[in-house]
């Protein structure tokens, strides 16, 4: 079994880019990591209907020896890498369509399976689960020397996009089928919200959810965006600062090569041809229809449902200055 040293964690709320950026770090030839996100490995020991769901959290309390080294051998007998198979390790990232996702998940699996057979003994890894907002204390206990990348996105199109998410459905000829709901929890009923009648509560269940009762689904993404963030900032703090770097999804977009590479230098990996042609070509990931920033004139004093949220918040405004977006 193949060691892990010196993990690279992607910290993120959902829909803040942390997909795209996952994309481009899987690039590196020294990286390797799971086909998907972790649920199949995390959501087992810490799945939150197992505390009554009260929320994704998870705390170093949670984690005892025994469980940390049935976690850390999941991780690495999952760990693939097209690089070592592959003369275009880009191909099965550049799925957007139903289509095309599917005919990715199908080379993942081929690919993934002929790269574990040249897994060497000891192994660099990158993992991304916006749920792990959540679980930063775990994880830091789990990988003592991880290094962990906190992307940031600005809350109205972060919120915006999560709005999109929850309303987000695939079509498959006549049948339909919610997305990102296999990931999520059956008790989003239970809050009777004034404009989403869904089962699924998506993406990270975060702590005091159940407040949410009767309102928006613009409500229950700015409660996302801001325990997520709120709480791994808070988590982030008790790390050594050099094992922390900060980043924020506009910078990213904006000098995509260019944040890369001090990624790539920050955590002590080579720079990547690949991984850097990959990125400059800004490759839309994981999309949503009706996600984007709305452009629309309005009337004057027009606050749409995603700002009306954010401003509900106490504590909103000091958390986006934290973020950077002061």
């Amino acid at each position: 079994m193949s060691k892990i040293d010196r993990p690279v964690i992607v910290l993120g709320a959902p829909r803040s880019g942390t997909t795209i950026l996952r994309h481009c770090l899987a690039l590196h030839p020294d990286l390797w990591h799971l086909p998907g996100e972790s649920h199949e490995v995390l959501e087992g020991p810490f799945h939150p209907g197992a505390k009554g769901y009260e929320s994704n959290r998870v705390t170093a309390e949670d984690l005892d020896d025994a469980l940390a080294g049935q976690l850390r051998s999941a991780f690495t007998a999952r760990s693939i890498n097209f690089n070592v198979v592959s003369k275009d390790p880009t191909r099965t990232l550049r799925a957007n369509s139903i289509s095309a996702r599917v005919a990715a998940k199908i080379t993942t699996r081929i690919d993934g399976a002929r790269s574990m057979k040249q897994r060497p003994a000891e192994i660099r890894f990158l993992e991304k689960t916006p749920k792990n907002m959540l679980r930063v204390p775990m994880l830091a206990k789990l990988f003592p020397d991880a290094h962990f990348i906190h992307l940031a996105r600005n809350a109205p199109s972060n919120i915006r996009s999560l709005i999109g998410g929850w309303r987000a459905v695939d079509h498959f000829g006549p049948i339909t089928r919610e997305r990102f709901a296999r990931s999520g929890y059956p008790i989003a009923a239970q809050l009777g919200l004034a404009d989403y009648a869904g089962e699924s509560w998506k993406f990270t269940l975060v702590p005091g959810w159940r407040k949410l009762q009767g309102q928006r689904l613009a409500d229950v993404a700015a409660w996302q965006y801001f325990q997520c963030n709120r709480i791994a900032l808070g988590d982030l703090n008790a790390i050594d600062p050099a094992r922390v770097r900060r980043i924020t999804h506009e910078a990213f977009v904006q000098e995509p090569v260019t944040v890369l590479r001090e990624l790539f230098a920050w955590a002590d990996l080579a720079p990547s041809p690949v991984a850097e042609k990959f990125a400059g070509e800004l490759p839309r990931v994981n999309a949503v229809p009706g996600s984007a920033t709305p452009v629309a004139s309005q009337p004057a004093g027009y606050v749409d449902e995603a700002t009306a949220a954010i401003n509900a918040i106490v504590g909103m405004d000091q958390l986006l200055a934290d973020l950077g977006y002061a």
